[in-house]
């Protein structure tokens, strides 16, 4: 005899998963402030508490980005640095000093912090080196990522409540074997593509720019950020954001078109992929699209939803 409905919610895996379908549709969200070489920061918000991924902006325009989403700087729990290169952590410290914030970042990165002009942030965590560490309800584990800066590092931040992991890849210069493996199951993804390579090529950058951007220390290219995204690309990836785009050696109908492509070929067929802007914030992403909510965003700021 068939199961009726009450029966198959009656057992213990399919209700746990069902249970975990329905929160994190509703309790993980993205919102990209902006990310490009003018600065880059991404608020990620979790059943118990959110986290800033860098604040490459000054704290002023943190703050105004922040209030264009209806969000207050008081309303984040701690700031996650992938690095210390000015378009990352430029308003680290004086956002940390201002709110209150804690820094959690790599200790190389926070040793980098400490030498500039600004200082090291008052308040500080190193990533734990073979463990997760618990930061605002997200467990947040790191991977290496080839850059010219003291100790990159690509962050999955898993939300414990509800376990949907989100999956952060900025300034690589290539991609380690090992980094798909470890964006494994992710829900979503943000990852940098920088650069269209025949719009690099014949673009005005100086020969030693193009040089260090192509480099195995500088910036993925459209075509492997795609291919990246489509090695970690599974059934329940619901969504991937194209992130710190050039302005000068890219277009956000480039960058899209090209990992639609990859992304399609590799079998990911969904059309939750969009390029984040660098000068205004990004309408909230949750696990079904653009946060439909979130009406008092001006238009400007959805120019980047394709």
């Amino acid at each position: 005899m068939a199961a009726t409905t009450r029966d198959r919610y009656r057992r213990p895996a399919l209700a746990a998963e069902l249970n975990r379908a329905y929160t994190v549709e509703i309790m993980v969200r993205i919102t990209v402030l902006g990310s490009g070489s003018r600065g880059n920061a991404i608020l990620v918000d979790g059943s118990e508490g959110s986290v800033l991924v860098d604040a490459g902006f000054s704290a002023r325009t943190i703050a105004q980005r922040l209030l264009a989403v209806e969000r207050q700087p008081e309303s984040i729990n701690a700031l996650l640095l992938t690095h210390e290169h000015v378009d990352h952590a430029s308003g680290a410290t004086a956002s940390c000093s201002r709110w209150g914030w804690p820094v959690v970042a790599s200790q190389g990165t926070l040793a980098a912090l400490a030498d500039m002009a600004s200082g090291a942030p008052a308040v500080t965590q190193a990533l734990a080196a073979n463990a997760p560490t618990q930061v605002a309800g997200f467990s947040v584990e790191h991977h290496a990522v080839p850059h010219d800066a003291a100790d990159c590092r690509a962050l999955v931040l898993t939300d414990t409540r509800s376990g949907a992991r989100v999956g952060v890849v900025l300034d690589a210069g290539h991609v380690p074997d090992t980094l798909p493996a470890f964006l494994a199951h992710l829900d979503l993804l943000v990852i940098e593509a920088n650069h269209d390579t025949t719009m690099l090529a014949n673009g005005p950058y100086p020969r030693a720019l193009k040089a260090r951007i192509r480099g195995g220390s500088g910036h993925l290219s459209n075509t492997t950020s795609a291919t990246l995204a489509a090695d970690c690309a599974h059934r329940g990836l619901r969504g991937v954001l194209l992130a710190h785009l050039s302005e000068t050696n890219n277009t956000p109908e480039i960058a899209v078109a090209t990992a639609r492509d990859i992304l399609r070929r590799a079998g990911w067929h969904s059309d939750a992929l969009w390029a984040c802007p660098q000068r205004a914030p990004m309408t909230p992403v949750d696990l079904n699209g653009p946060s439909a909510a979130w009406h008092g965003i001006p238009r400007a700021t959805q120019l980047a939803l394709f």
